[in-house]
């Protein structure tokens, strides 16, 4: 008989900050974890959000997915390592904070909370902003 502690468990992994957690929200299924490997990103639209969830070397950000100068999809930039280019005028903001770090773009980022649970992922958004249309 094989020793239990061998045997693979369920994962209930939360990827976010303390101040996150504090935040009140409703969290939202964002896929399955492995439909984002580390090294990509992609766009989820709740009721009233547009959030981008990006797998940065395993680690799980996720930020408001339109750029703060104009309304584009970060989603459709580029990732490169915790930043994304914005696509249209090429501002780029850091994952982990929202910050924005290249003009035009001067105001930051909202940021959500991420966790993945029995192997899915989900993203805490504010209660008003909960119910999730689509992956896309």
């Amino acid at each position: 008989m094989k020793d239990p502690s061998l045997i693979p468990q369920p994962v209930n992994q939360v990827m976010d900050s303390d101040e996150l957690k504090r935040e009140a929200g409703s969290w939202v299924d964002a896929g399955r974890l492995d439909d984002l490997p580390p090294g990509n990103m992609r766009r989820i639209d709740t009721a009233s959000q547009r959030v981008l969830i990006a797998n940065v070397a395993g680690t799980l950000l996720a930020v408001a997915d339109t750029c703060t100068h104009e309304d584009a999809s970060l989603s459709m930039g580029a990732l490169d390592g915790e930043t994304v280019r914005c696509p249209l005028h090429g501002s780029r903001f850091c994952l982990r904070d929202g910050r924005a770090m290249d003009e035009p773009a001067e105001i930051d980022l909202a940021c959500f909370a991420v966790r993945v649970t029995l192997g899915r992922l989900q993203v805490r958004v504010p209660d008003s902003k909960a119910s999730l249309i689509a992956p896309i």
